[in-house]
């Protein structure tokens, strides 16, 4: 047995040697799959616009995925938020107290809840709870044989399966960055009012003095890209993996890598292309 099992290790060693061994075929081989799910992703973005634009839109379906996708999410995305508030408020209160600008606290946080961590928040947690599901949920179609099916019964399955999905996504986002934005924004006040003594109106009056019309508008803009990047690269990838249950294992866990790297590249884009001095 102990021969046998020796054998089998000595093969999968093997293997593994001649697979990495050439590092351009290991480039190739991954960077390769992330262009191709880029692109398909892609593709299939622009297909949900042209019907949505026709509209292809099965509203039942969609309010059903708005529930899935929004309002199950809601209570993660509360945890998170107030977590992040409260770390976030302490160390901001204690800096700008030894600096003497107590009174700023508000719009240094408010700021970085409203153009950062809300839209942040809200997109990381879709992409690991929502992403995760949307991908297993169309991958375990796929193996299944079950998008085969749709299409004998000439049902488009972009129409079908990703039109919905998608627009729960990027109606959905937005609300849940507003609520972790505003559960944030209690979370600062209150370590604000117990970690330096600040008046909650000194907090709120700080918060009407820094915020402006253009840091709502990249708080929403950031919101809807993170719904398209968590509905649509979840969908294309559940929708191009076949395979076995290990695929399943594996489109789940590309789903959350990918969604969340380019949440954070994006946000990072959106940025520095919004940014403009006070």
């Amino acid at each position: 047995m102990s021969n046998g099992a020796d054998a089998i290790e000595d093969t999968g060693r093997r293997r593994a040697q001649r697979r990495f061994r050439n590092p351009i075929d290991f480039l190739e081989q991954y960077f390769g799959s992330g262009v191709g799910i880029i692109g398909h992703a892609i593709i299939m973005l622009i297909k949900v616009w042209i019907l949505i634009a026709r509209g292809k839109i099965d509203w039942p379906e969609t309010f059903r995925q708005c529930n899935m996708i929004g309002l199950k999410s809601f209570l993660v995305v509360a945890i998170t938020a107030c977590f992040t508030g409260f770390a976030m408020s302490l160390q901001i209160s204690r800096e700008l107290v030894l600096f003497g600008a107590d009174t700023a606290i508000g719009g240094v946080v408010s700021l970085a809840l409203i153009r950062e961590i809300g839209p942040i928040t809200a997109g990381v947690m879709l992409a690991g709870r929502v992403g995760s599901s949307i991908a297993a949920e169309l991958t375990t179609m796929m193996i299944t044989e079950q998008i085969d099916a749709l299409e004998v019964m000439h049902i488009d399955k972009v129409e079908f399966l990703v039109v919905p999905r998608y627009l729960a996504g990027v109606m959905m986002m937005p609300v849940l960055s507003v609520y972790a934005m505003f559960m944030g924004l209690l979370a600062g006040i209150m370590i604000a009012s117990s970690a330096a003594n600040l008046p909650v109106a000194t907090f709120l009056d700080s918060v009407k003095q820094t915020i402006l019309d253009r840091d709502f508008h990249v708080h929403f803009m950031k919101a809807f890209i993170n719904g398209t990047i968590v509905t649509i690269m979840s969908c294309a990838i559940g929708l191009s993996t076949r395979g076995g249950a290990e695929d399943v294992g594996i489109a789940t866990t590309r789903s959350i890598v990918w969604t969340m790297t380019l949440i954070f590249v994006f946000n990072f884009i959106v940025t520095s292309l919004t940014y403009a001095p006070r």
